[in-house]
């Protein structure tokens, strides 16, 4: 530790400077050891539906039952070397006591004191080492079986468990079954120290110490109702945290759409009613673990009462010797009556988190035998169904596709038809081996490739998304790239290909995370290619970056007011100790003064490598769990392209990430308080030599022995350790202040700039000199914008992938401010009013259907302020109508996370009802229809004639014959107007960009 700790003193440590794990400590072998004893217990690998907790338990055990043994006999030599001071404290106040002092006893005790708090230090420090390092194995192996279990869930299971439940697992149960390593051998020490305790008490007091067994008893059975509401409080409140972190990660998730369609404040009021109801849980169990709190500090009092009381009842003479050994024996008794609460209140958490984990890895994982997969050998036949019935849960009866059979031929190119709901990505699935066979046969020659329908984009570099685990071959990847048309797109980014995409692709428009999906399944060279609607999100002409901010608020919950209690507490036991000490030998101030000053140097000294270290496994935490939820979303296509062991391997490296700075961090913290002990050691040793050569009669022998009990104590370490703790931990303090002081949006409502309730009554928009950029240091993305769209007029916009399309619209709503130029609605500056009263009194259906977890009623009316009648009306004129009334539950049925129970162009219509239930008299269409059929468009976009006649509608289109009837067609390019015209006009003009984008439309169509 000694380089580590010396480079950390003189720069700011990064991860490259923290060591490497050795090969046995890294999470692929530790895995490998606890993934054979796991599949050797169960007598069946592929059978995860009989884990149970004890078989998890045992698995954990076996695979690390010589560390469990090692900590053990520590633990023994220890505890046994901890009950060496208080036994020869009565012969230590007796040689004070006798007449003639022999100088060599005198120094055979100290020595023997010196000797047995030098024996505790060294058992104690390797202990907590080897604790802390079992505590890492156990994160390194759930982290990574929670994680393969996650690549191989069924679309059901994942239903059936929400992201917010798997990031508690990951971020909240894994970790707390880590810290039980610290309980594990409080569970048989604890009789052991009892025992001990007992027979030296005999000796010393008799028949009394009776007296200490009943009180120590007494105080330990009044902890057990305790233990129970601690039990039942654990679970309600981690069940709490499961539906706060649901909501508050679905809307973190879904934060774009929030604000464009002004519910920020509903689901706000949302989520704070749930951290009420966990708060609620909360004190109740802080509640109960304050009367725990008050038990161990009363303990030592009512067992010396009881004690010291039986012995004057019965007549035992009470000696200064038998009274400061008894004193010392119950202060060592206070830790193990106060650890049963504690260890029970962590066996009843801990065995929570198991049962959560548990009941995880009991979901049912991807039937591996639905698909026959065969090499391609010469084969014709590339797909074939025989004779196929499916169904996405087969407890129930309803198939998604019956009687299923076709033969598709390799180099045959074959179309899925059919409308909205119909079963055309179903059919995909069924072809992935997504969804599970009831009957049937389903054969695929040759290797395969996917493009999903919502894109699913890598947070990473361009490059690594389009290559996906294969070598780079140059020639080919530019082959793709031209393509899929994304070079000009990459000559706009700063770092071409090198550039990193942001979570769920976020820095990226839909055309240009489609696109990296097609140039990924290209580049893949397969023999089958499933394409669902892949075309969806990009123009015709192209078609030829939280939980931080709520995990890291479990730290302020619980831990950070515990360690503030810890610290406090060690400061008063060592100033209390410091006094007492002194007092009687005031000479030891020359001693204790530079011992101070000597500890607060190596914590210093310390605390510059240990700080970096604790933040460096902060922040590489987070990835473990993001990678995690996005290999989660992505599992379709990470199973299509095989690529499960590539991402295996790539948590088991985020593992191997986080633990490394993890276990230097304990190195650091132990080799600090070795250091502490030992200078408490020598500090203690110096004051009993002060205490046998001072004169008879200077000192009572029994003061005497009060410094020597309250020395059995002394150490700052106690001190030191609480201290770096809730540094440790106030990191996540610093982190969520660090989130806070992101700039926030502007205000929601400017209360001197309210526009009436009529506006807008025309929906006229100017757009003057409009510049915009998404960050300070890039380019502009709006040059310089200037139009007007006239009031119930419907304009068409229309443009490449990247021309500036959707930028306008996110101007529109206030998404993004402009550098310079304005945005009139109705005369209004939109600059000068609130985002509420903007946002609310527009509408738009988005891009991507985002859809919340809840009923189809609280998907179409969020602020619940539509009656049924209307819902229904709105359901119907969308063409869901008959559907819905098919569904038991009707407007009431229930809607999965992310509306995975929906297909996409249901989704997308349920959009579409929500703007028919606002009728707003500005409507966005941002590519709207962009995942449904032909027929439903047309149905959408007489819909939408119908019932915003008088509106001005405002689409983003990327079929160019659903705008060919707008009084206005808006052409982009690179944010500037390059056309604006009639669609006649324009068309009429042959030699007009929009007449040859709409001639590229029609050949691409018919061809």
């Amino acid at each position: 530790m000694g380089p580590l700790l010396a480079l950390g003193y003189k720069k700011t440590l990064d991860l490259e400077d923290v060591p490497q794990l050795a090969n046995c400590d890294s999470a692929n072998v530790v895995f490998s050891h606890f993934r054979n004893k796991f599949e050797y217990d169960g007598k069946d690998s592929d059978n995860d539906s009989q884990v149970s907790t004890l078989k998890l338990v045992k698995a954990l055990i076996f695979s690390m039952w010589k560390e469990i043994l090692w900590t053990a006999l520590l633990s023994i030599v220890c505890t046994l070397a901890s009950y060496i001071g208080p036994y020869f404290i009565e012969a230590f106040v007796q040689y004070l006591n006798s007449p003639k002092k022999l100088k060599y006893k005198g120094y055979v005790l100290v020595f023997i004191f010196f000797l047995s708090k030098l024996i505790n230090c060294l058992s104690k420090r390797h202990l907590f080492f080897q604790l802390r390092k079992m505590a890492i194995t156990v994160r390194a192996v759930l982290f990574s079986i929670i994680y393969k279990k996650g690549l191989r869930l069924s679309s059901q299971s994942k239903q059936s468990h929400t992201s917010g439940e798997n990031t508690n697992l990951m971020s909240v149960d894994v970790e707390r079954i880590g810290f039980f390593s610290w309980y594990l051998h409080d569970i048989w020490r604890m009789p052991i120290e009892v025992v001990l305790a007992l027979l030296i008490l005999y000796k010393s007091l008799g028949i009394a110490s009776l007296a200490v067994f009943v009180a120590t008893i007494v105080l330990m059975l009044a902890n057990v109702p305790l233990g129970k509401l601690q039990e039942k409080f654990q679970g309600e409140l981690m069940d709490s945290k499961d539906r706060r972190m649901k909501v508050t990660s679905e809307a973190l998730r879904n934060m774009r759409i929030l604000k464009l369609q002004g519910w920020e404040m509903k689901f706000l009021a949302k989520i704070i009613e749930l951290r009420n109801s966990e708060t609620r849980w909360l004190k109740k169990l802080l509640y109960t673990s304050a009367i725990s709190a008050f038990v161990y500090y009363s303990a030592p009092m009512f067992v010396s009462m009881v004690t010291f009381g039986f012995c004057i009842l019965i007549g035992i003479p009470l000696e200064s010797g038998k009274i400061l050994s008894a004193l010392a024996i119950i202060e060592i008794l206070q830790e193990p009556i106060y650890n049963l609460p504690d260890t029970i209140s962590m066996i009843v958490q801990t065995k929570v988190s198991l049962n959560r984990i548990v009941s995880f890895l009991c979901l049912d994982d991807l039937h591996l035998n639905i698909v026959q997969k065969l090499p391609r050998d010469g084969t014709e036949v590339a797909i074939e169904i025989v004779n196929g019935n499916f169904s996405w849960d087969l407890n129930s009866p309803k198939l998604i596709l019956k009687d299923l059979n076709f033969r598709v031929h390799h180099g045959m190119r074959v179309a899925i038809c059919g409308s909205v709901g119909s079963g055309k990505s179903s059919l995909l699935s069924c072809i992935l081996g997504e969804v599970p066979k009831v009957s049937g046969a389903i054969e695929l020659n040759g290797t395969k490739a996917y493009v999903a329908q919502s894109p699913w984009i890598q947070s990473g570099k361009i490059v690594d998304n389009i290559l996906f685990g294969k070598e780079m071959d140059k020639e080919r990847y530019e082959k793709v790239l031209e393509a899929c048309s994304l070079k000009k797109d990459l000559e706009l980014c700063a770092f071409g290909d090198q550039t990193i995409v942001g979570e769920r692709g976020i820095n990226l428009s839909g055309g240009q995370k489609q696109r990296i999906q097609i140039a990924r399944a290209l580049y893949h060279d397969a023999d089958i290619y499933l394409l669902d609607d892949p075309f969806s999100a990009v123009d015709a002409h192209t078609g030829t970056h939280l939980f931080k901010a709520s995990i890291d608020q479990s730290a302020l919950d619980t831990s950070i007011p515990h360690d503030i209690e810890g610290f406090l507490m060690s400061v008063i036991a060592f100033v209390g100790t410091t006094v007492v000490m002194s007092q009687i030998a005031w000479k030891m101030l020359i001693v204790f003064i530079p011992l101070t000053v000597t500890c607060i140097w190596y914590q210093r000294y310390y605390i510059c490598a240990a700080r970096e270290l604790s933040r460096l496994f902060g922040v590489c935490h987070a990835p473990i769990i993001q990678h995690f939820v996005e290999s989660s979303l992505g599992s379709t296509t990470i199973r299509c392209f095989n690529q499960e062991e590539r991402f295996m391997d790539t948590n088991l490296k985020l593992v191997d990430g986080y633990s490394r700075p993890k276990f230097h961090f304990s190195g650091a913290i132990e080799w600090l308080c070795f250091r502490m002990d030992m200078l408490a050691s020598i500090t203690y040793a110096v004051c009993l030599v002060f205490l046998i050569s001072m004169p008879k009669g200077v000192l009572s022998p029994g003061v005497m022995g009060l410094a020597v009990t309250y020395g059995l104590n002394f150490s700052m370490h106690g001190i030191i350790w609480d201290l770096n703790r809730l540094e440790a931990k106030i990191i996540s303090v610093e982190r969520i202040l660090q989130y806070i002081c992101i700039p926030s949006e502007p205000p929601l409502l400017v209360e001197e700039n309210r526009p009436n309730r009529e506006w807008p009554s025309q929906g006229k928009v100017d757009i003057v000199d409009l510049q915009l950029r998404y960050a300070p240091h890039l380019p502009l993305v709006l040059p310089g914008l200037t139009c007007t769209f006239p009031g119930g007029m419907k304009i068409g916009i229309v443009g490449r992938t990247g021309s500036g399309k959707s930028t306008l619209v996110q101007a529109l709503f206030r998404v993004l401010e402009p550098v310079a130029g304005h945005i009139w609605i109705d005369g209004i500056n939109i600059s000068k009013i609130g985002l509420h009263d903007l946002r609310s009194r527009l509408s738009i259906i988005p891009q991507d259907p985002t859809m919340f977890e809840g009923t189809l009623r609280s998907n179409l009316d969020p602020l619940e302020e539509y009656t049924d009648e209307q819902i229904w009306e709105a359901v119907d004129r969308v063409q869901l109508g008959d559907e819905v009334r098919k569904k038991e539950m009707k407007l009431y049925s229930a809607v999965t996370e992310n509306g995975e129970n929906l297909s996409m162009g249901q989704r997308q219509l349920i959009c579409l009802g929500r703007a028919l239930l606002k009728r707003s008299k500005l409507l966005v269409l941002d590519e709207a229809t962009a995942s449904v059929d032909t027929v439903t468009d047309y149905q959408i976009q007489q819909t939408i004639r119908q019932h915003f006649s008088g509106s001005t509608v405002i689409t983003i289109a990327h079929r160019i014959t659903s705008i060919l009837d707008n009084n206005m067609v808006l052409l982009l390019d690179n944010g500037l107007v390059l056309e604006y015209d009639s669609p006649t006009k324009l068309l009429e003009n042959k030699s007009s960009s929009f007449a040859k984008l709409f001639k590229e439309y029609t050949r691409t169509c018919s061809s």
